[in-house]
C-alpha cells in the first residue's frame, strides 16, 4: 500500500487484495426497529417484531415503553420483540423516562406521550441535554399540547402535561432533524381532529420520512403527502398489531457494496430489496 505525497497533501493508494463475492445477512435497521417498537405499542392488539436490532437505542425505547405500562417481551437471542399494544393508550399516568443518548426514543416518545393522559417527563444523558428538541415541542404546542423544555433552553429534560392530542395544523422546522416531523406523523392518527403538517425550510434526511410513512402504512395507517413539505394524517385511524420483520440496515450494507465495487466482485444482501424505503 504505497503512500504518495503531492505538495502538502498525503494520499494513500489502496489496491484490493482479492475479489469480494459474498451473500450476507445483516442486523436489522435501528431506524426501523425503534419506529416499529413504538407503533406496536400504540397499536391495537399483539405484534411480533422479528429480526429487530438490539442496541442502546432500542433498549431505551423498550425500557420506556415498559415504564409506561406496555407489555414488551424481548428475546435478544432470536432478535424478537413481542408487544401487547393498547390502542393508543398508556396505562401509566405519570412517568419520568430516561433515554440515555437515544435521540429517536427521546423525540418519538415526546410526541407519543401527548396522545395519553397524565404528567410525563423525558430526559437523558448529558449529551442528550445538548440536543435540540424545541422544534418538536413547538409543533406539539401548535396542535394543542402542553409541552415544554424544563430549563427553557429548547433541550431535554422535557415535561408533557397530556390530555390527548387535539390536532389541527402545525408548522415544523425541517432543517435540523427529520425526527421532529417523524415524531408528529407517528402520533397524528390518535389526534381528535385531522393533523396537517407543513415543513419550514429544507427537509434534511428526507428518506427517513419515507421510512416513517412506510412503517406507519405497514401498521395500518395512511398519510397524505405533497412532496417533502406538506403532510396530512386523518383522525380516527388506529395502528393494528401484526407480525413485522425488520429490514437489514442499509447503511451497514453500503460498506460491503463498496468492497464489491472496488474489487470487481458481487455482494448480495439478504432481505434488502430495491423497494426498500432506505433507498
Amino acid at each position: 500500500m504505497p503512500r504518495e505525497v503531492e505538495g502538502s497533501v498525503e494520499t494513500i493508494t489502496v489496491s484490493p487484495a482479492a475479489r469480494v463475492d459474498a451473500e450476507i445477512d445483516l442486523p436489522g435497521s435501528k431506524s426501523y426497529s425503534n419506529r416499529a417498537l413504538l407503533l406496536a405499542a400504540l397499536a391495537r392488539g399483539r405484534s411480533q417484531i422479528t429480526r429487530a436490532l438490539f442496541s442502546d437505542d432500542t433498549r431505551y425505547m423498550h425500557r420506556a415503553l415498559t415504564d409506561l405500562g406496555i407489555r414488551v417481551e424481548a428475546d435478544e437471542h432470536s432478535q424478537t420483540y413481542a408487544v401487547e399494544g393498547r390502542g393508543g393508550e398508556f396505562p401509566v399516568r405519570s412517568a419520568a423516562l430516561s433515554v440515555g443518548n437515544a435521540g429517536t426514543a427521546a423525540r418519538f416518545l415526546t410526541a407519543a406521550l401527548a396522545i395519553g393522559s397524565g404528567t410525563f417527563s423525558v430526559d437523558g444523558s448529558p449529551r442528550m441535554r445538548e440536543r435540540p428538541i424545541e422544534p418538536l415541542l413547538d409543533g406539539l404546542r401548535q396542535l394543542g399540547v402542553d409541552a415544554t423544555a424544563r430549563l427553557g433552553n429548547g433541550r431535554p429534560p422535557v415535561d408533557i402535561r397530556a390530555n390527548g392530542l387535539p390536532g389541527g395544523r402545525a408548522r415544523v422546522k425541517g432543517d435540523i432533524s427529520s425526527q421532529f416531523l417523524s415524531a408528529l406523523l407517528m402520533a397524528a392518527p390518535y389526534a381528535r381532529s385531522d393533523v396537517s403538517l407543513e415543513v419550514e425550510g429544507e427537509l434534511v434526511s428526507a428518506p427517513y420520512i419515507d421510512l416513517t410513512l412506510d412503517v406507519m402504512g405497514s401498521f395500518g395507517v395512511a398519510a397524505e403527502r405533497e412532496g417533502d413539505h406538506r403532510f396530512r394524517v386523518a383522525a380516527g385511524q388506529t395502528y393494528r398489531g401484526r407480525q413485522y420483520e425488520i429490514e437489514p440496515d442499509a447503511s451497514s450494507a453500503s460498506y460491503f457494496f463498496a468492497a464489491a465495487a472496488v474489487s470487481g466482485g458481487h455482494v448480495r444482501v439478504q432481505r434488502l430489496g430495491r423497494a426498500s424505503a432506505q433507498g
